[in-house]
């Protein structure tokens, strides 16, 4: 470290690379000159709390120890490709360690395999506090920052950290308490002043602290991240791996993964863990890694970043290892030990048990709810573009179909225009709803993941506030459209009838919706624009097949016909319009004959005769849960992969799909 002060680590763009042992290693930096002020520590390791974070759970350190970890995905050409092989390491509470290595060398996996994130088959052990890792407890302690910074566009800061506060602490705080713990994270992290910005709006730099300090509100002891200076410019970068740092030192574990950082970024971790081609090559403190390169053969020039030189040199240099200590000498090991703010009230602590009930969700399922359905309620009020956009299109649409069908509901001579005119409505309700879902519903699920993954609620309670939030505007457009097209169309002016048509639209509305986020659950949005579309064209089909010739259709047509809602759709409008002793329609002066005056004549002719509505609305009704059902199963399944659930048979099937077909999903 460059110079230390009492509380106080200050980096100077002139003070030479040191090591933390002590040794001067000279190598120059560009990085911008910045002040950290560390908390004060505790006699049991942990930080003292001050202001709003004495609220906050306190808990002991956490310590990760692996021990001959290997990991294999499945390969298409060499039926298996070994990512990791029969490594070993120990990362500490109160140290920042980075894992570095060149692309390819298994960074990310290691990292996700450590946090439990995408993957679940591995040999070898992994021990927390010298206990086996219980997967769901320690994702309940632990939280995982993505490389890419997804947050949500359509609130502020302060917003968006009193919807993590809410959901995670729930009511055992008080709404000034919360405020409390907020403005001390956000003072914590420099954000104080961006507070009342627009997510959308904050910089790179600024989008990653808001991921940390949305992730702190209730204090985890265990950090991953993943690649968290990409995209940032050197000030930023110092910035974040400083503040990193500091809740290192508070009595957290941290672990990132990382890129080619900076002589001064370098400087930084206390630890770092070198991998190459899936084995590691290094563990031990920053400051010791030369001198290790220059004992086993390479010596690192005073002109190259020891970052770059480590990371590239090839795996044959060096030697054979469990990366347990790599260090020239014993003493240097031990010093290298002791670069964080570990301490014997760490080793004291390592052996306390972590108390399961602070573990347990702060939030009931229908305080979730409530949240939940209130924050899709608020960004669909803020994305008043699109409010007004499908607003626009229902009345353009309805004055289109109207001006059409103008007329024909109750003129004789129109009959078989009145078919079109249903017609219309079921193609209305398939495409209205489906369309925005697969549009918006892949980039809803990077939130959901991240979100769910870091324990933020339950996925049953997410699914039912994103159902509910959309049916009133769904209801309210639908009573708009169906007005407009029904009375323009001149249909009979009967409240049962037109209450009827309305419930079988809003039906093939909501299971349209559901087979959009059945769809999108599984698809990247490119192919979810294409299947979407692709999927309704036999749908439509079945829907109008066998009009004119119904008593001709053979059996096995009729069994398949049942397989489309829309079929179900059509036939309970057809009985809607023509059913329940529909009066003569009028034939009108200037007509010699209308052979389809008669409602019940009609039906048989084009072989609608036996229809029952009641009937209809059972199968919709059947299908509307069914999709429902279904894409909250794919959606439970998209998120247990990204929870290491993911089955082999799955990758491999997936693996054909992309290598040969250029299908893409979501990758996790």
């Amino acid at each position: 470290m460059d110079t230390m002060d009492t509380g106080r680590y200050s980096f100077g763009m002139d003070d030479s690379y040191k090591s933390n042992s002590g040794s001067s290693l000279n190598y120059s930096t560009d990085i911008n000159a910045i002040s950290v002020d560390l908390p004060a520590q505790s006699d049991d390791g942990i930080s003292s709390c001050s202001g709003g974070l004495k609220y906050l759970p306190r808990w002991p350190a956490v310590n990760l120890e692996f021990r001959n970890l290997s990991y294999s995905v499945p390969d298409i050409d060499r039926g298996k490709k070994t990512i990791l092989h029969n490594i070993s390491g120990e990362f500490r509470s109160h140290e920042l360690t980075a894992i570095m290595g060149p692309s390819g060398a298994g960074k990310t996996t290691l990292l996700n395999l450590l946090a439990g994130f995408g993957i679940s088959t591995y040999t070898g052990d992994i021990n927390i506090n010298r206990n086996p890792r219980d997967l769901r407890l320690f994702r309940k302690m632990s939280r995982y920052i993505m490389q890419q910074d997804i947050v949500d566009p359509y609130f502020t800061v302060m917003e968006s950290m009193m919807l993590a506060a809410n959901l995670k602490l729930g009511n055992e705080l008080t709404k000034q308490q919360k405020l409390e713990i907020i403005d001390e994270i956000l003072s914590m992290l420099r954000l104080e002043k961006t507070a009342n910005t627009a997510t959308e709006r904050l910089s790179g730099g600024e989008r990653k602290r808001l991921c940390v300090a949305m992730e702190l509100v209730n204090n985890p002891p265990v950090l991953f991240l993943d690649e968290p200076t990409t995209g940032l410019d050197d000030l930023s970068s110092s910035q974040c791996i400083t503040l990193l740092r500091r809740l290192a030192h508070a009595g957290r574990t941290i672990i990132c993964s990382i890129h080619t950082p900076p002589a001064k970024l370098f400087q930084m971790f206390d630890k770092v863990y070198i991998l190459a081609e899936g084995q590691c090559v290094y563990q031990g403190s920053v400051g010791n890694i030369v001198p290790y390169l220059k004992q086993i053969g390479p010596t690192c020039p005073l002109t190259y970043n020891p970052a770059d030189f480590s990371k590239y040199t090839h795996i044959t240099q060096f030697p054979d290892c469990d990366c347990k200590s790599s260090s020239p000498t014993k003493s240097n090991t031990t010093s290298g030990a002791s670069s964080g703010a570990s301490s014997m009230n760490e080793l004291e602590q390592f052996e306390m048990e972590i108390d399961k009930k602070a573990l347990k969700s702060k939030c009931t399922w229908w305080m979730e709810y409530k949240i939940l359905l209130g924050r899709m309620f608020t960004k669909m009020w803020r994305e008043k573009s699109y409010i007004k956009l499908r607003f626009y299109m229902n009345i353009i649409l309805g004055l289109i179909v109207g001006g059409i069908y103008i007329g024909v509901g109750n003129d004789a001579s129109k009959a078989l225009f009145n078919f079109g005119f249903a017609f219309t409505i079921v193609i209305a309700y398939l495409y209205l709803p489906l369309m925005p879902v697969l549009a918006q519903f892949p980039s809803e699920m990077k939130l959901l993941k991240r979100e769910y993954f870091n324990q933020w609620y339950k996925l049953s309670s997410y699914y039912m506030a994103m159902i509910t939030s959309r049916f009133p505007y769904m209801l309210l457009l639908a009573f708009i459209y169906l007005t407009m097209v029904y009375l323009m169309s001149n249909q009979p002016l009967e409240l049962f009838r037109f209450a009827m048509l309305f419930l079988i639209a809003i039906l093939t509305a909501q299971i349209s919706d559901s087979l959009g986020m059945l769809i999108s659950s599984r698809l990247s949005l490119v192919n979810a624009q294409f299947v979407g579309p692709v999927v309704a064209v036999p749908l439509i089909l079945l829907s109008c097949h066998g009009i004119g010739y119904g008593r001709e259709i053979k059996p096995f047509m009729r069994f398949i016909m049942n397989f489309s809602y829309l079929r179900h759709s059509m036939e309970g409008l057809v009985e809607t319009l023509y059913g329940y002793n529909r009066a003569d329609t009028i034939c009108p002066d200037t007509e010699l004959l209308c052979l389809f005056k008669n409602a019940k004549f009609l039906r048989e002719n084009l072989g609608f005769e036996n229809l029952n509505y009641w009937y209809s609305i059972s199968f919709l009704t059947f299908y509307y849960v069914l999709c429902t059902f279904m894409a909250y199963v794919l959606i439970k399944h998209r998120l247990s992969a990204s929870n290491g659930k993911t089955n082999r048979l799955f990758q491999y099937i997936n693996q054909i799909l992309v290598k040969y077909f250029n299908f893409t999903t979501y990758k996790y």
